[in-house]
């Protein structure tokens, strides 16, 4: 419906009503000066004062509103008595009504309205239109009902009639339109009716069989345009007829009629915009009657560049639309990719046309599980827009698409740029609600857990009036900001927050899945009474939750995580009772084998985990519940099963990735315990060229390899098997050793250099004496104690094999008397070093001193006793006999 243009009439109302005698006695004075008037008897006076009033008007007439507005204030200014001032002050309230100084016009009219007499329907009328340019439209749907009702003799009372139902129709008041104009006892029918070729006669039926189709009677409607008499009627007016015609036609089920109507609107002269019209209408009606092809042409003569920029955008938008209807996202994309590529970047439709294929891309690669070409094709047609229509409507639109194009890309941080910025220019909008919530994600996954808390604080309460946002994004927005706070450490705002969703949305899933989060946390807190309670809650309020095995299982956990075994097994069991095709089925089987492998019940373990394996081989648990099989056998010494397992579990199982390392390390130490060297060997050697691995893992690797060559050469006494030794810790200590691994490498490269020395060269004890030194010292905390008490041990040794027992007993008794203190005593060396000690002893026969050696490594390791009594007790007799 085409706003009806009250302005726009005004000059032409004018011209209408002087157009007659007044136009011409006009003419007639302007031709005839003075000599007129003293023919026809008029005072001079009086006749200047009309030719004053005539001047002005003329000046109107031909839009001149400034010079005509100075001559009506001269005139008023001039003839301050004059009978004519009404009709003068109507003028030059019009001149500014047609200049849109609406208020001016009204306060004049209505001043001056008083003495307005013959002419006051004028005043009146011409209030409601300056009323109905200002915004008023009640005023002015009120003043033109006055004029039609109150001055049934006014030649406006057609036309102020038919602009009181146009005023209704913009308030979208169309069952008041339909009152107005169909009623027969109304001002517009009679008036109609005793003027049947007035335009407005026109105008008003047409705004009549609008308001049937607005209000879904278009078979009414039909017989109302159907009824009118187009003969006298401008060819603007016959267009619009024929164009509501179609409209009503195709609203009443008569798609065919529709069509055949169409035709007569392309037989007139049409302008550029009327006939857009038309073929957007004419291809709606071909689409309607199932000819989507033929409707592709003639939306197609819509496209060319030479129509109306608007015309360009809803055929473009139709052609997409009805592309897309007839063929699968994949069809319509090739389809779509030559039209949009032959027009000129320049063309109006054409961001409209970029960002439309744009997401015909994303909703493909969407489908597709995130294709890479397709969204490449999405990329490639948002960064066309947003490079080259800087000045788009649609520029923050595509900003959000190409966010959510790396988003799918996993490209966070870009995501977050393109996200913020259609949050900063969407208008107030759906669109813009998913631009905020998706930089909030964003945030979150960069860790910014305030800034993305607040962001979806912020779609809370923006769109909390658009139910297409709190019917989709208000329950997430709140689980997110659970989410976020919990990250925060904050939990009271994290139970605020599910607390809320229960509120508004009571039994949502987002909710249980809330709490279930809120006690997940207090678990990570060791608050595990306080997470039952969470968890406990959610049962009682929410009994057949789908969430019910996660929180029944979740209690089990706390158990567990509070090493009460015996319940946790007790509910793992229970769990699987009652769930036993849910899919948490695998991690609750895992863990209730787990928990009875802690519990001492290793058989159970062993069963359980054996059991996993069978069930779900598959399962991301499943090399751990291998490697728990695999180590049991270890620590039983079946090391053949254990390699085998540990082969079985890294074979299988590659992309467990650390575990999966750590298997070939224990395979290699199985095959060695076995006796198996060279398996061993090929399975270090193989590890270590896997430059993924851990340096820590690696570096054990490379040592148990250096052990391997060292226990070779101890049995060939081959150089080159102690070369191999040295060769694999050497790197450890290259530059200057500050870590631990590097300080180990030393004392057993220590060892290496002082077997060197006992089977080659003696000049290497020097180095092997540096390297244990070094270790030795260390500062305190900086050096494990094996490590430590080695170095001592290995001091004591190249003292003895450079004939200084006293420096070497020393540095023994560093590690029998534990000279560094509590927590750096090791076994293995005590019992070595207590072994060299004692022997020193003996062999300078103080025999006291060999006693408390003896003595003192027994109290460390107390599982030597029964065999060290023997010594200590023989090492005192020889004492006291000897008194030494």
């Amino acid at each position: 419906m085409e706003t009806h243009d009250f302005i726009g009439r005004m000059s032409l109302g004018l011209f209408n009503k002087w157009a007659g005698a007044g136009l011409w006695l006009a003419v007639l004075v302007v031709g005839l000066g003075g000599f007129a008037w003293s023919a026809l008897g008029a005072p001079p006076d009086e006749a200047q004062e009309l030719q004053d009033l005539q001047f002005a008007k003329r000046l109107f007439l031909q839009l001149s509103y400034p010079q005509a507005e100075s001559s009506l204030n001269d005139f008023l200014a001039k003839y301050t008595n004059s009978p004519r001032r009404a009709e003068a002050i109507l003028y030059l309230a019009r001149t500014r009504l047609d200049q849109s100084n609406f208020n001016e016009s009204i306060n004049m009219l209505l001043k001056a309205s008083a003495g307005a007499g013959a002419l006051q329907p004028d005043y009146v009328f011409w209030i409601a239109t300056a009323r109905a340019g200002a915004g008023d439209l009640t005023g002015a749907a009120e003043g033109f009902a006055r004029v039609a009702r109150d001055f049934p003799l006014s030649s406006l009372r057609l036309e102020a009639s038919y602009d009181e139902a146009e005023v209704r129709s913009r308030q979208g008041d169309w069952p008041g339109v339909i009152g107005l104009l169909q009623q027969t006892n109304n001002p517009f029918q009679i008036a109609a009716g005793a003027d049947g070729k007035n335009k407005f006669a026109a105008l008003g039926r047409l705004l009549l069989g609008e308001a049937l189709l607005y209000e879904r009677h278009p078979d009414d409607g039909e017989k109302v345009i159907l009824g009118l008499d187009q003969s006298a009627l401008t060819q603007d007016l016959r267009w619009r007829i024929q164009y509501l015609l179609c409209r009503l036609q195709l609203a009443g089920g008569k798609a065919e009629a529709a069509l055949a109507a169409s035709t007569n609107m392309f037989k007139m002269d049409l302008d550029p915009p009327r006939q857009a019209s038309s073929l957007l209408l004419q291809g709606d009606i071909l689409e309607k009657l199932g000819r989507p092809n033929e409707a592709l042409g003639v939306y197609a003569k819509n496209l060319a560049e030479s129509q109306p920029p608007d015309a360009q955008r809803q055929a473009m938008a139709r052609t997409i639309q009805l592309t897309v209807a007839m063929n699968s996202l994949t069809q319509a994309i090739p389809l779509l990719e030559p039209l949009i590529g032959k027009r000129s970047p320049q063309a109006p439709a054409q961001d409209l046309a970029r960002v439309s294929l744009g997401e015909l891309y994303l909703k493909a690669a969407a489908a597709a599980q995130t294709n890479l070409t397709l969204l490449a094709g999405a990329l490639t047609n948002f960064n066309l827009v947003i490079s080259n229509y800087t000045n788009s409507p649609l520029l923050a639109k595509a900003r959000l698409d190409r966010g959510w194009c790396d988003w799918l890309s996993s490209n966070t941080p870009a995501a977050k740029v393109d996200f913020a910025e259609a949050a900063a220019h969407l208008p107030l909008s759906p669109d813009q609600a998913v631009a905020r919530f998706k930089l909030a994600d964003a945030q979150f996954m960069l860790t910014n857990y305030s800034l993305a808390a607040s962001n979806y604080g912020l779609v809370l309460t923006l769109y909390d009036k658009m139910p297409e946002v709190t019917n989709t994004l208000f329950d997430l927005a709140l689980y997110q900001i659970a989410e976020a706070d919990i990250q925060l450490g904050d939990t009271n705002g994290a139970r605020a927050a599910v607390e809320k969703i229960l509120q508004w949305y009571p039994g949502n899933y987002y909710w249980d899945r809330g709490s279930l989060l809120l006690g997940e946390d207090l678990n990570r807190k060791d608050d595990y009474a306080e997470a039952r309670k969470v968890f406990a809650d959610v049962l009682e309020r929410s009994p057949h939750s789908p969430w019910l095995p996660a929180l029944q299982y979740a209690i089990a956990r706390t158990y567990d995580f509070q090493s009460n075994w015996s319940t946790a097994i007790t509910q793992y069991r229970e769990w699987e009772t009652n769930h036993p095709g849910d899919a948490l089925l695998p991690e609750v089987d895992f863990h209730l084998a787990l928990a009875c492998g802690k519990a001492g019940r290793t058989n159970d373990a062993l069963m359980g985990f054996t059991n996993f394996l069978a069930r779900f081989p598959s399962n991301a648990l499943a090399p751990w519940a291998l490697n728990w099989v695999a180590d049991y056998s270890y620590n039983q010494k079946d090391f053949s099963l254990a390699e085998k397992n540990y082969q079985k579990l890294f074979y299988n199982y590659p992309w467990a990735g650390d575990l999966a390392y750590q298997a070939r390390f224990w395979a290699g130490r199985s095959a060695l315990a076995n006796q198996e060297t060279k398996d061993a060997t090929d399975y270090f050697t193989n590890l270590v060229s896997f430059t993924n691995a851990r340096p820590e893992l690696l570096a054990r690797t490379w040592f148990a390899l250096g052990d391997i060559f060292f226990q070779q050469f101890q049995a060939s006494q081959t150089l080159a098997d102690l070369n191999q030794a040295i060769d694999a810790l050497t790197p450890f200590t290259n530059g200057a050793p500050t870590n631990t691994i590097a300080v180990e490498a030393l004392g057993r490269l220590g060892d290496y250099f002082r077997a060197w020395a006992d089977k080659h060269d003696t000049n290497t004890l020097p180095i092997a004496w540096q390297m244990y030194e070094t270790v030795v010292n260390f500062p305190p905390g900086s050096v494990s104690a094996a490590a430590r008490c080695q170095a001592e041990v290995g001091l004591g040794l190249v003292a003895e094999r450079e004939h200084n027992p006293k420096l070497a007993l020393t540095h023994y008794c560093n590690v029998v008397d534990n000279k560094y203190g509590p927590g750096n005593i090791d076994p293995y060396w005590m019992e070595r070093a207590g072994e060299f000690a004692a022997r020193l002893c003996e062999d300078m026969q103080h025999w006291g001193e060999a006693a408390k050696v003896y003595e003192r490594v027994a109290e460390v390791v107390p599982a030597l006793r029964p065999l060290l009594e023997k010594k200590r007790a023989a090492a005192q007799a020889r004492s006291d006999a000897e008194g030494r």
